[in-house]
């Protein structure tokens, strides 16, 4: 069971750090997009990747959660 638990901990620390990632990466493309150096029809498809990658950024959040409700529920 110590060994489970070990395993759901790692998990949701690695999911944590890839939402993180993602979240940081989302957020640097955004800046780049407000700058007005950049070609208005390359905006047009960095938003939507940008998107894709919020929503992954939020994918990974929810299995973190997931995993620490594990943890939380064998514990009690």
């Amino acid at each position: 069971m110590e060994q489970q638990k070990q395993h759901w901990k790692e998990k949701a620390a690695d999911y944590k750090m890839f939402a993180g990632v993602l979240l940081a990466l989302s957020v640097f493309l955004y800046i780049g997009t407000l700058l007005p150096t950049i070609a208005p029809e390359k905006k047009a498809y960095l938003l939507p990747f940008i998107a894709i990658l919020l929503i992954g950024a939020f994918s990974f959040f929810q299995r973190a959660i997931k995993y620490i409700r594990l943890l939380r529920e064998i514990d009690e």
